[in-house]
Formats: C-alpha cells, structure tokens, sequence
C-alpha cells in the first residue's frame, strides 16, 4: 500500500465516521421530540445520557483529524476536507445538545401530563432532520448542489417556526394554552430552529470542501 493510499483511506474513514455521528445525532433529535410528544420522562433521561456518546465521537474525529494534519501536513483540498470535518462536527455536536435540551424540556413538564399536538411542530422536526441527513449524504457524494438546497431549506424551518410563534400567542389568547406550557413549547421550537441554523452550517463547509471559497456568511 503506497502512503498516498494509506491517506486517501483515512480520509475515507473519517467521512464515514462523520456520517455515524450524524446518524446518532438523527436519532437523537427523533427520540427526544418524541419524548416530549408523549411526555416520556424515561425516554427523555435516555436522550440524555447518549448525548455523551456524540460528545465522545466529537472528541474522537477531532483527535483524529489533528493527528492526520500534524503527520500528514496535507495541503489544498485534502487541507480543505479536513478542516471541513473539524467545523462539521462542532456543528453536529451542538445540535446533539439541543436535542438534549428538548429531552430536559419533557422532563420539567412531565408532570403536567400536558400535550399540545401542532402540525408545524412535527413540521419542523422533520425538516431539520432531512436537512441533516441531506448534509451528510452531499458530502459522501461531494454533491455541491445537494449541499446548496441544505442552506436554502432552512427557509422552510424559519417559516415553520414563525408559523408556531403565532399560534402559539395565539392559543394564549383564546386561553388554549398556559403561559408555563406556552413558555417551553417555544423553547423546543427555538431549539429546533437552532438545529436547523447548524445543519445551515454544514451545508456551508461542505461547499467551501468542494470549492475552496466561502460563498456564505459561515
């Protein structure tokens, strides 16, 4: 096996442990909304425990990728793809917090036994999540134009969550909802609002991996 071989393996490799990591976080966000869906406390206590397993995967990659780059001294697109890995998985690692905010939500309000279905809330956990998966698959396929309709969904997610805002304020109003309930229902959406933000984010490095150029505000 020639050096070049050996390097272009490892970079291999690292592509494909990014993409567990973004599986797990995946499930994570699932499990955790459907916790707070079904006020599953357990379910929710679970959530969090596992978000230490994609903090080890963060750390793992990390040391990983610094230990190719202090070896390797890699340059232009090689230079370009890892340092890539290293932005994407803060990003990934963030929104596995969130996903464990959204579990900590459930178990504050377990015990109301309160559960306010709303369409744009399911809405928007998907979203976020096919924005993810879109991410990940656009970079196992370095597909610059999957990576590109990433960054434009999260339009999508804003008027999702601005959809939620309203009726929200309004369900106050027609007195539908406490103010308490309101209060964390707004939080699960602004944590999902933030997770699609990240995934905006790993569409961002994923072009300037293929590109070389910053076309957005990263």
């Amino acid at each position: 096996m020639t050096q070049r071989t050996q390097f272009d393996n490892e970079l291999e490799q690292l592509k494909l442990d990014l993409v567990k990591m973004g599986d797990m976080v995946i499930e994570n966000i699932n499990d955790s909304f459907r916790s707070f869906l079904d006020m599953n406390a357990d379910l929710a206590g679970m959530i969090i425990k596992k978000d230490k397993d994609v903090n080890n995967y963060e750390a793992t990659i990390e040391k990983e990728c610094l230990r190719i780059i202090l070896r390797e001294q890699p340059v232009a697109g090689d230079l370009r793809f890892i340092t890539a890995i290293l932005k994407m998985i803060t990003d990934l690692e963030r929104i596995g917090d969130h996903a464990a905010d959204i579990a900590k939500v459930t178990i504050f309000m377990e015990k109301t036994h309160q559960v306010f279905h709303m369409e744009e809330l399911i809405q928007i956990t998907k979203t976020c999540q096919k924005m993810i998966r879109d991410a990940l698959e656009s970079f196992t396929a370095m597909d610059i134009q999957m990576a590109e309709s990433v960054i434009k969904e999260d339009d999508e997610v804003d008027r999702l969550f601005e959809t939620i805002k309203n009726n929200v304020a309004q369900s106050i109003r027609e007195k539908k909802m406490d103010a308490d309930y309101a209060l964390y229902l707004m939080m699960v959406a602004k944590y999902l609002e933030r997770i699609g933000d990240h995934a905006v984010n790993i569409g961002e490095w994923i072009t300037f991996a293929i590109t070389g150029e910053r076309q957005y505000d990263i």
